[in-house]
């Protein structure tokens, strides 16, 4: 696929005439798109309705991936969109969408896809003055034309569209590009952009490293000179940012790329901000060991633990002689800035602790295997006790009692199929495959 139109900034801002890409020159087909979603797409065409696939979804198939979310775009308002769809809910205060749910045989974990209509930003004119002025919300809710959407979306490869009425892609700020070039940019003013959400600068990090793109040299210029604006990201709003990066397995390229551009102290505690040379390998082995599948709870104790853990462990070392409530203490210390920070719930802040009083509870040498299994967290705690004493020199008497342990261990349903063997560094069993059956005949007939 080849793109032989660029736009400008400034043409951007003028509602530019799109690159449209026809159907035999993309490789996005309806089999490559939710079914549930083509049906949304077909109800709004058929209804009269302009329908757009649109963001993620357009990038990602273009790319050759999956798909996590199929997003949608129309030019039907909220209310209307309730009308049409019975399956349907209006959510948001910033942001007025729907969600339309599809459920399967499982019931209870409905498939969600979010439809929004074309928006566009707000201005001074005096017909949007008064109306925000009576009505707020409106100025984020202005709606407004396909072009207009495009040009107030955070990236340019996020702002792709596929128009389920002729199947062609449509782009009006030179994403196609970009995605050829593997690039993250901005769509306007990076500084503009920056300042008026300063989440972008974390989803900037995001892409780059998930998709493996670099980042345009003026979105960076842009991001780092607007990185102190994180500091005034609600705790809630960062949360559930970064539990998307738990679950796509980029928190340790993000904090990579963080450090490259020195701005992870404005968004983490100063304490914790300082570690993360240290607590990144850490992270990357979680990442590796533990699954996805359903898994961001898991993933985001364990990703917290591993960024407190560095500055633990430089004030208290797994020894025989350490004072549990002295580790505690220190825990609590360091635990509460990163929650408020990252608004961690109750149950996970319990999580986190209980798992570093089994840490340092091997780390003594506690070898009641019985006893530590009945805790809901010691195949975490196991997990920290391998990953930080492997290397160390010389190694914990106690840790080769819990290599010989592994496979034991890996019996257990906590371990949850997983190898704990591996790290301790001890080798994968290799499958013994049957032997074939020409070959254990051929002996036989040989003695006759």
């Amino acid at each position: 696929m080849t793109v032989s139109k660029a736009t400008t900034n400034d043409q951007q801002n003028s509602a530019p005439e799109p690159v449209i890409i026809p159907r035999p020159d993309h490789p996005i087909s309806r089999k490559k798109i939710a079914h549930n979603a083509i049906k949304i797409l077909y109800r709004l065409k058929n209804s009269g309705f302009t329908a757009y696939l649109a963001g993620g979804a357009v990038r990602d198939i273009l790319l050759g991936q999956t798909p996590a979310d199929f997003d949608i775009v129309t030019d039907a308002n909220p209310k209307q969109l309730k009308r049409l769809f019975r399956n349907s809910r209006i959510i948001g205060r910033r942001f007025r969408l729907v969600h339309i749910f599809f459920y399967g045989h499982n019931r209870s974990k409905p498939q969600i896809f979010e439809t929004a209509t074309f928006r566009r930003p707000f201005t001074l004119e005096q017909d949007d003055a008064e109306h925000i002025k009576e009505q707020p919300e409106l100025a984020n809710n202005l709606f407004g034309s396909p072009a207009e959407d495009a040009g107030r979306r955070d990236f340019t490869v996020n702002a792709l569209f596929y128009n389920i009425a002729d199947f062609s892609v449509i782009d009006y700020v030179d994403g196609l590009r970009d995605l050829e070039d593997r690039i993250i940019r901005i769509i306007g003013d990076p500084d503009t952009r920056f300042a008026e959400d300063p989440v972008r600068i974390l989803r900037a990090l995001e892409f780059a490293c998930r998709l493996n793109f670099t980042i345009d040299e003026e979105t960076g210029k842009g991001l780092k000179a607007q990185a102190p604006a994180l500091a005034n990201v609600p705790a809630s709003r960062l949360r559930e940012e970064l539990r998307g990066l738990y679950t796509k397995k980029t928190t340790a390229a993000l904090l990579t790329l963080g450090d490259h551009y020195q701005i992870n102290h404005h968004w983490l505690p100063e304490e914790i901000a300082v570690n993360t040379a240290e607590a990144i390998p850490i992270i990357q082995q979680v990442e590796n060991f533990f699954p996805l599948h359903d898994n961001d709870n898991e993933l985001e104790k364990m990703t917290v633990m591993a960024l407190i853990l560095p500055g633990i462990l430089k004030e208290y070392p797994l020894a025989d002689e350490i004072r549990l409530n002295l580790v505690q203490d220190k825990v609590e210390e360091w635990l509460k800035p990163i929650s408020q920070r990252l608004s961690l719930p109750r149950f996970q802040r319990h999580a986190i602790k209980d798992i570093f009083s089994l840490l340092y509870r091997l780390g003594r040498g506690d070898k009641r295997i019985k006893q530590l299994l009945s805790r809901e967290n010691f195949f975490a705690a196991l997990f920290f006790y391998a990953v930080t004493t492997r290397t160390t020199t010389p190694q914990p008497a106690h840790f080769s009692f819990w290599s010989q342990q592994t496979e034991r261990l890996n019996r257990n349903p906590g371990a949850r199929k997983l190898d704990y063997g591996r790290l301790f560094g001890k080798p994968e069993k290799k499958k013994t495959s049957s032997p074939d059956k020409s070959q254990t005949e051929k002996p036989a007939r040989e003695q006759k």
